[in-house]
C-alpha cells in the first residue's frame, strides 16, 4: 500500500519525505496566496518559484496543486485576469517540478478555468476533492462526466468518500464499478481525518473555510468548532470518536486489494505531527495514542490517552459490522472504558505540533 500525503516546504521534512519515497503514490500541497490559498494554514508564505524548487525533490512520484476550495468570489469565475493569473502560476509550477494536475471541489471554478482557452489546461489532471463525497457509483460517474466535458486531463485516481471506510460491501461496489468504467484508475481511501461520522457540520464548517479564504471573514472555524461544533460534540461524547471511519495503521492491510492508496491529512498541524503519522502508516503499527495520528481529532491527545494497543485484533471486525444504532448499542462505551485514560491538560499551541 502507498500514500499520498501533504507537502509542506520545510525542509527537515522534505529530507524525511525523500527518505519514504518507496511509499508515497503522490504529494499535495497548497498555494501560499490568492484566493484559492487555505487561511488555516500558518507557514511563512514563499514564492512560487521557491514553491516548485523545493518540490523537485520529490520527482518520481505525483504532485498534485489543492485547489479544493468550496467556493471562491462569483465575480472570478469571470475574471479572465485572475483564472488566466491561476493558471500561469500552476505552469511555473509544472516546468519547475512537473505537477500533475489539481485537486478540485468547485466545478464551477473548474469550468471557468477551462474556459480561458489557456494552454495549460490539458497538461493537468483534475482531481474531485475528498470533499465532493464520492459516495455512490452514481456520483462517480457524475463528476467523470463533467470533468470529460473539460480540456482537463481525466484523473488517474479517486478519492472515495471517508465514509466508505467502515461499509465494506459498498466500498467493494462502487470500486468495481470504478474499474469497469475507467480501468486504469486508482483508487484511495482518507485514512486518518478522524471527524464524525457522516458528520452533519461539514457543509457549514466548508463554507466557513471558503468564507476566511476569500477574506469576507477572519477565519474562525477553530473557535467555533471549539463552541458549537465537532470540538463540542466530542467533548461531551468521546467514545463516539470509535464510529469516525478512520483507518489504523494495523489495518492498513484490510484495505490492499481494495484501495490503491490511502491519503493521510494533517497539513495545518504541522511537519512534526505528519513524520509521525507518515511513519506509523509506513511501518503499519503505532504504539502509543491513537488520537496523535488524526486530524480533526488531534485536539483529543491533549486530554485523552487512546492505546491503540488496548483495541485488540477484533477492532477492525467489530467497527465494519457495527450497524451504528448507537442506542442499543454499547461498543464504543466499552471500548472507551478499555483502552481510553484520561490525561491531566497540557496546552500546545495550535497547529504547531511536533
Amino acid at each position: 500500500m502507498k500514500f499520498s500525503v501533504p507537502f509542506i516546504p520545510d525542509k527537515a521534512y522534505i529530507r524525511f519525505l525523500k527518505g519514504k519515497i518507496a511509499f508515497l503514490e503522490s504529494v499535495y500541497f497548497g498555494l501560499h496566496s490568492g484566493p484559492v490559498m487555505d487561511s488555516r494554514i500558518r507557514f511563512t508564505q514563499m514564492d512560487l518559484s521557491s514553491l516548485g524548487k523545493s518540490l523537485i525533490p520529490m520527482a518520481g512520484i505525483k504532485k498534485y496543486c489543492l485547489l479544493n476550495t468550496r467556493f471562491i468570489r462569483p465575480d472570478l469565475y469571470t475574471d479572465i485576469h485572475f483564472l488566466n493569473r491561476l493558471l500561469d502560476s500552476l505552469k511555473l509550477l509544472h516546468d519547475k517540478c512537473q505537477i500533475n494536475g489539481i485537486v478540485v471541489s468547485d466545478f464551477y471554478l473548474l469550468n471557468a478555468l477551462d474556459r480561458t482557452g489557456h494552454g495549460m489546461v490539458p497538461y493537468l489532471e483534475a482531481i474531485p476533492g475528498i470533499n465532493c463525497m464520492i459516495d455512490s457509483s452514481q456520483k462517480l460517474v457524475s463528476h467523470m462526466e463533467m470533468i470529460e466535458k473539460t480540456r482537463f486531463r481525466m484523473p488517474e485516481k479517486l478519492v472515495l468518500d471517508r465514509s466508505l471506510n467502515r461499509d465494506p460491501e459498498k466500498l467493494n461496489k462502487i470500486v468495481r464499478c470504478a474499474r469497469s468504467l475507467f480501468p486504469s484508475i486508482k483508487i484511495e481511501l482518507l485514512a486518518n481525518e478522524g471527524c464524525i461520522y457522516h458528520c452533519p457540520f461539514k457543509p457549514a464548517h466548508d463554507a466557513q473555510i471558503s468564507l476566511s479564504n476569500i477574506g469576507m471573514v477572519k477565519e474562525n472555524t477553530h473557535a467555533v468548532n471549539r463552541t458549537a461544533g465537532c470540538h463540542a460534540y466530542f467533548h461531551q461524547h468521546p467514545e463516539t470518536f470509535f464510529k469516525s471511519p478512520f483507518i489504523r495503521p494495523e489495518d492498513v492491510i484490510h484495505y490492499e486489494g481494495v484501495a490503491d492508496a490511502l491519503k493521510l491529512c494533517g497539513r495545518t498541524l504541522g511537519p512534526g505531527f505528519l513524520t509521525r503519522c507518515i511513519t506509523a502508516y509506513c511501518k503499519k503499527d503505532h504504539e502509543g495514542n491513537l488520537l496523535e495520528l488524526m486530524d480533526a481529532t488531534h485536539f483529543l491527545s491533549s486530554f485523552f490517552h487512546l492505546d491503540n494497543r488496548q483495541l485488540g485484533e477484533d477492532f477492525f471486525k467489530k467497527i465494519t459490522t457495527c450497524t451504528k444504532g448507537c442506542k442499543n448499542c454499547r461498543i464504543c462505551h466499552d471500548l472507551f472504558l478499555k483502552a481510553v485514560e484520561k490525561k491531566s491538560i497540557t496546552l500546545k499551541p495550535y497547529g504547531n505540533d511536533q
